[in-house]
């Protein structure tokens, strides 16, 4: 819970100075080159969080890999990260500020659990049921455990229409 409002409150505060400085997209872009990043080479996560590699060992490595590649913004704010010791919090940080950004947008976010791939006909009318006055952004997600059915999570809201839970209850 502590890191959820300590990454949520480091989230907003970069929004808004990106906001101020009319560069939110080009955070947003750099935010997903760090979250493609974190996801797809192990070796970078274990290094944001391993608490025996000094921190300025870790702030000459993010120079070395980030400078010519991300806004100054977004530089100072890893070094900032790094400073405060909360690198950990990172990929967090980085989903808050999606959700902040989507939000600014007027882009409803959704995920889309099902048990196969379902037709574009169906998603759109998912869509139009979860909100017809606003954009859904939906995402899908398989996960066969779930028998059939689906499963829509929005924020902290959750509707589940799967097999497994109707087993289950």
């Amino acid at each position: 819970m502590q890191g959820t409002r300590a990454s949520l409150r480091y989230a907003k505060a970069l929004f808004e100075t990106a906001k101020t400085q009319a560069v939110v997209s080009d955070i947003y872009k750099d935010l997903e080159l760090l979250k493609s990043i974190i996801n797809e080479k192990t070796e970078f996560f274990n290094i944001i969080h391993n608490p025996t590699i000094k921190r300025n060992t870790k702030e000459i490595l993010f120079s070395k890999i980030f400078k010519n590649r991300v806004q100054d913004l977004t530089m100072e704010f890893l070094l900032l990260l790094l400073k405060k010791g909360r690198e950990a919090i990172l990929l967090e940080v980085i989903h808050h500020y999606i959700d902040l950004d989507m939000k600014n947008k007027g882009v409803l976010l959704a995920e889309l659990i099902s048990a196969k791939p379902i037709s574009e006909h169906i998603k759109n009318d998912i869509k139009n049921k979860i909100s017809a006055t606003s954009k859904v952004q939906l995402t899908e997600k398989i996960d066969k455990s779930i028998l059939g059915g689906f499963i829509i999570n929005i924020g902290d809201s959750q509707y589940d229409a799967s097999v497994r839970k109707k087993i289950n209850n």
